[in-house]
């Protein structure tokens, strides 16, 4: 079941699979919305990090092809002519990586991928960002909760 709050004008929070996945969305313009989904996982922060971080690790479950070009131009291809140019601009050992979008409409919108562990639980979230059409949201959870699905298969979480 799907439950929405509204703190503010912009910022909602949504719930599909208690303790499982939350969605966070902060509409930074009319058209383009801003989108965070958490996912619990059960793996350690630097596995988890070769397959956020690395060509190889994020051809098994979020691009079907990854190239780089000069350790941080990334060129993600789909089966389905999708393609998606980004640019490495930060990378933290264990913590998170963030691209940014080099053909997104807008120049401040980006990728990240971000682990997080509860300090009293150690439970491990992984934390997506990424900005998407307005009225998109919901499809947009939906291909990421089957990537992530890809994931946990391939990392036995």
């Amino acid at each position: 079941m799907l439950k929405h709050f509204e703190f503010n004008t912009k910022l909602f929070f949504l719930r599909h699979y208690p303790l499982l996945k939350k969605v966070i969305m902060a509409s930074t313009s009319t058209s383009r919305t801003k989108l965070e989904l958490e996912y619990a996982l059960r793996s350690s922060p630097n596995i988890l990090y070769q397959y956020i971080s690395n060509p190889s690790g994020l051809q098994n479950w979020f691009a079907d092809h990854v190239g780089v070009k000069n350790g941080e131009n990334y060129k993600f291809k789909w089966d389905d002519g999708t393609e998606m140019d980004a640019l490495l601009v930060k990378a933290v050992q264990s913590k998170y990586v963030r691209f940014k979008i080099l053909d997104a409409a807008d120049s401040d919108e980006f990728l990240e991928f971000r682990i997080q562990q509860d300090a009293i639980t150690l439970d491990i979230d992984l934390i997506i960002t990424e900005f998407v059409n307005s009225g998109d949201e919901e499809s947009a959870a939906s291909i990421w909760d089957a990537a992530v699905d890809s994931l946990r298969f391939t990392i036995g979480a």
